[in-house]
């Protein structure tokens, strides 16, 4: 039975229908479905913005040489402007699921 003959047989009935726990099931493991499913794409986005900006702080650092400390200067300043707009972003969403809820 689907939601529209269970809707219209709702209507038509002269009291509340019985609960349908199967049904209530079914909608609950949806929704948590879909939540799980959110919240993996948010921590697996997450996790790649800190992997690129730890990466970006790395690879500087490797090609550390003292004829390339400007180069290794500007390669840290831009890999820490990364890790910090990441960890901002974070701070961020946290905030905005907090205030959702």
């Amino acid at each position: 039975m689907n939601a529209e003959d269970r809707l219209s047989r709702a209507l038509r009935a002269p009291a509340a229908p019985k609960r349908d726990l199967a049904f209530t099931l079914a909608v609950m493991e949806a929704a948590e479905r879909r939540r799980y499913r959110n919240a993996s794409i948010i921590t697996v986005a997450r996790t790649a913005g800190i992997a690129t900006a730890v990466c970006a702080l790395a690879i500087p650092a490797l090609a550390w040489r003292p004829e390339n400390l400007e180069a290794l200067q500007d390669g840290a300043v831009l890999a820490g402007a990364m890790l910090a707009l990441v960890s901002f972003a974070r701070i961020m969403s946290q905030r905005l699921s907090i205030g959702a809820r």
